[in-house]
């Protein structure tokens, strides 16, 4: 009866009442449990993805796992507080991770995409000895050579904001590759 009555709504069709009666007094088993969306003619949508699972599926496309993701949320956390669109640095730094686009020959485009960013962010470390030395690759991001508290500060926040799913605000659609 519950696909029936699904059907009838998506559909618009108009069936008699006597064989809605009798669709209805037959024993049938329920057939919704059997049936999926796609069947049905419409797809019901998953929950979006938050920016922890886009950092998760960065990180595990590169053969690494939570942590890695929680080191790149704490720099994004730090870098912009989750806005894509973020400018730093008198307009030199852009996007998620405040990355000196024109300085690293990346894309604006790039800055401002999750996907993207987390992926160059990462590249970044890895050239800076991340997984074996990952506060000193996390503060190359901001600068190498400075002691500023920067790679501790990024650490600490990753693991403190991970349990609060961010929203994805970016305008570029998200598509998270399949391992």
């Amino acid at each position: 009866l519950a696909v029936l009555s699904l059907a009838l709504i998506f559909t618009n069709s108009q069936i008699s009442p006597a064989y809605a009666a009798d669709l209805v007094t037959q024993d049938a088993p329920p057939v919704l449990a059997q049936t999926s969306s796609t069947q049905l003619g419409f797809m019901v949508p998953a929950n979006p993805p938050t920016v922890q699972d886009v950092l998760l599926n960065v990180c595990e496309t590169n053969g690494y796992g939570v942590d890695c993701a929680k080191t790149l949320l704490g720099i994004l956390w730090d870098e912009s507080a989750n806005v894509y669109d973020a400018v730093g640095d008198h307009g030199l730094a852009r996007g998620y991770f405040q990355i000196h686009y024109k300085l690293h020959n990346i894309s604006m485009d790039c800055a401002e995409d999750l996907t993207c960013s987390a992926n160059w962010t990462l590249a970044y470390m890895e050239s800076h000895s991340y997984p074996k030395y990952v506060s000193y690759a996390v503060q190359c991001h901001n600068s190498c050579n400075l002691n500023n508290g920067y790679a501790a500060k990024a650490l600490r926040n990753g693991k403190l904001v991970w349990s609060q799913p961010l929203e994805i605000t970016q305008a570029a659609p998200i598509e998270l590759a399949m391992n």
